[in-house]
């Protein structure tokens, strides 16, 4: 029941976090074939939902981790422009020092606790900035668009 009900919100969850349909489609599958899996660690059946969004949003974090760009002697490269990249980098550049690798951070899947951890700051008090970070982002570009 949980799932028949949770499986839809789990995609539109991962795709209002940017992912493609069939990439949120994938990636909900197999959140929930993992939390089938551990079932045994859900501690409040009422929050199965949360649980396996939870789940989800690391997964598809995991994904952004680790991307290296490789080459190849004698293979010709050819070059598509990301508008989305382009975009993230121009609001970036408006960002202090200090915002702008906090923002990195978190755009390369590392989640609030895993920054605090680096930084000494509280996870709380990560997600914070955060939120005021992008505030100011969108009343920046609220004004430019």
């Amino acid at each position: 029941m949980a799932y028949q009900s949770g499986y839809a919100v789990t995609r539109r969850f991962l795709m209002s976090r940017g992912a493609a349909p069939p990439e949120a489609e994938e990636i909900a599958q197999a959140a929930w074939a993992r939390g089938w899996e551990h079932k045994d660690q859900l501690r409040d059946p009422e929050l199965v939902g949360y649980w396996v969004n939870s789940i989800a949003n690391n997964l598809f974090r995991a994904r952004f981790r680790g991307k290296t760009s490789t080459t190849l002697e004698g293979v010709e490269a050819r070059y598509q422009m990301n508008l989305e990249e382009i975009e993230v980098r121009r609001m970036l550049e408006r960002c202090s020092t200090r915002d702008r690798e906090l923002m990195e951070r978190s755009l390369e899947g590392y989640s609030a606790e895993e920054i605090a951890r680096e930084s000494g700051i509280t996870s709380t008090g990560i997600r914070v900035r955060m939120l005021r970070i992008r505030q100011s982002l969108r009343a920046q570009f609220a004004v430019v668009v």
